[in-house]
């Protein structure tokens, strides 16, 4: 059987009906900016698959004296030091051909998305087809009132983060004037809740974020608070000698009501004549209705 030499092998692949892009032993003393076009069509027909052989080495490194002569424009200097750093030097095989470490830029394989552009896709999505469908399930609203349900339990839901430290926060909130408390327990009871109350409004706000769960949290902070009435309704040691500290609360200032005795209609300044804003109007108005002559209904 006749050997056939290496010059004839490339003539019949290079005669076959394959792209140039996939035949890199045809690179050679091709312009640079050729070689560099060849070589980005190749990465990105091949994607995943992209792994460079010896002959497109030898076109690339080939092109490194022409490049010395003029100028380089910036994205193919980048693009040659990123391959020699990626595939001419030691980098383990299992690392080879992954996309580039920019700064500041998120740079991921192609054909896959971020995890939260999807999630906001699928949101998107669920509102769009899911929640129209929830109207069937409406009920009229008619809330509590504060005597059947003096508290008040707040949640912090972050969709867009599931992460988010506030999505198991509960907060409480409950008005001094619906606990019906005597003076002396509502004396205890502020004593008791510290600086978690509101001295001006009388308002009792407190959150709890202990547990992973909001729920949890919400029985946690209903226990605490069941546990706060109790020992305000226990008397057997009413803190009668402690007094109540006010100063976690900050008062708004009010402002000064001054008698109307005092007012004198005698002293107020006198309005000015401004007749430079009364011509600049008049000629305004003129010009205006001369404009409006004009049109004819």
């Amino acid at each position: 059987m006749s050997r056939i030499s290496v010059k004839a092998v490339r003539q019949i692949r290079f005669n076959s009906n394959t792209p140039l892009y996939l035949n890199p032993h045809t690179w050679e003393n091709l312009p640079a900016d050729r070689i560099f076009e060849l070589h980005n069509l190749r990465k990105d027909a091949l994607k995943e698959n992209y792994n460079p052989n010896d002959e497109e080495r030898r076109a690339i490194l080939s092109t490194f004296q022409d490049l010395s002569k003029v100028k380089p424009t910036l994205d193919y200097v980048y693009e040659i030091d990123n391959f020699k750093e990626r595939f001419m030097n030691n980098t383990p095989a299992r690392l080879r051909g992954l996309p580039p470490k920019r700064s500041n830029v998120n740079v991921v394989p192609s054909t896959k998305t971020l995890h939260d552009e999807r999630r906001k896709d699928h949101l998107n999505k669920v509102m769009a087809f899911e929640m129209p469908l929830l109207a069937k399930y409406r009920q009229p609203y008619t809330p509590k009132t504060n005597k059947e349900t003096p508290i008040k339990l707040t949640y912090h839901s972050d969709f867009s983060n599931d992460s988010n430290n506030s999505n198991r926060k509960v907060t409480l909130t409950v008005a001094l004037k619906d606990l019906a408390l005597n003076e002396k327990q509502q004396k205890k009871f502020i004593i008791l809740s510290g600086n978690k109350i509101n001295h001006e409004t009388n308002i009792l706000k407190f959150s709890v974020d202990e547990s992973e769960q909001p729920t949890q949290n919400a029985r946690i902070i209903v226990e605490r608070f069941n546990k706060l009435v109790e020992a305000a309704k226990d008397l057997t040691d009413d803190f009668a000698d402690i007094p109540i500290d006010i100063r976690s609360t900050k008062m708004k200032k009010k402002l000064p009501v001054f008698p109307k005795e005092w007012k004198k209609p005698q002293d107020a300044p006198i309005v000015s004549h401004n007749i430079t804003r009364k011509l600049v109007d008049l000629v305004k108005s003129k010009k205006d209705d001369s404009y409006v002559s004009t049109f004819k209904p």
